[in-house]
């Protein structure tokens, strides 16, 4: 699996356009998925503020600081795996 992950400046047209890794085979099937957070943090940095999650988290029995260290986990985890089949592939 590979994960590719960019911040971008919504443009003023509000297109985006993808262009993949030429060594994925051409016919190949991919899954691409876009998440675009509704609640942004005030010094607009793009990331969502923590009143965002708020509504998902109720009743759950999780904190945001919980949230976002089981992110972090989940992203490390992600680079492992793409490391891995990286220098299988070499």
């Amino acid at each position: 699996m590979i994960t590719i992950e960019q911040t971008i400046t919504v443009p003023a047209d509000y297109r985006l356009f993808l262009e993949l890794p030429r060594s994925i085979p051409i016919g190949a099937r991919a899954k691409v998925s876009v998440v675009v957070p509704t609640v942004f943090d005030s010094q607009n940095t793009g990331r969502p503020n923590d009143k965002s999650f708020r509504g998902i988290l109720k009743g759950k029995g999780i904190t945001v600081d919980q949230l976002r260290e089981m992110q972090r986990e989940d992203k490390a985890l992600e680079a492992a795996a793409d490391n891995r089949l990286y220098s299988e592939i070499r």
